[in-house]
């Protein structure tokens, strides 16, 4: 079974994320901040990780920054409500996995199956 790591900091969302992953058939994994993300990271390493970017303290960007110096290279899908931020992540990280807020579940579905190998949704 596949393991997620989901790193949100608005509950609402997480535990969205946390049931329609479960029910897709995937392990997960929560963190309610980038630096508890980081940690688990360290832990245990994820299959993937979803990643919000907007995060009091450690961002997602920082984030992305510091699994890059770590030589941690696992599939990353970013979600963020910071329209401005859209280009540059979908440069970085490839436009299929970077998502504005509000998201489509069935699409951010079908792209971490894809990227995991499970069935979508």
């Amino acid at each position: 079974m596949p393991v997620v790591l989901v790193v949100e900091d608005d509950p609402s969302v997480r535990k969205l994320l946390e049931t329609v992953l479960e029910e897709d058939g995937y392990e997960v994994i929560l963190a309610q901040d980038g630096l508890e993300g980081l940690a688990k990271v360290a832990m245990r390493r994820p299959d993937l990780m979803v990643l919000d970017v907007m995060m009091p303290d450690v961002g997602g960007l920082r984030v992305l920054d510091q699994m890059e110096e770590e030589g941690i290279r696992i599939p990353v899908v970013v979600i963020t409500g910071k329209e401005e931020a859209l280009p540059a992540l979908r440069e970085r990280l490839g436009a299929a996995n970077v998502f504005g807020k509000p998201f489509d579940l069935d699409v951010l579905s079908a792209r971490i199956a894809a990227l995991t190998g499970l069935p979508g949704r």
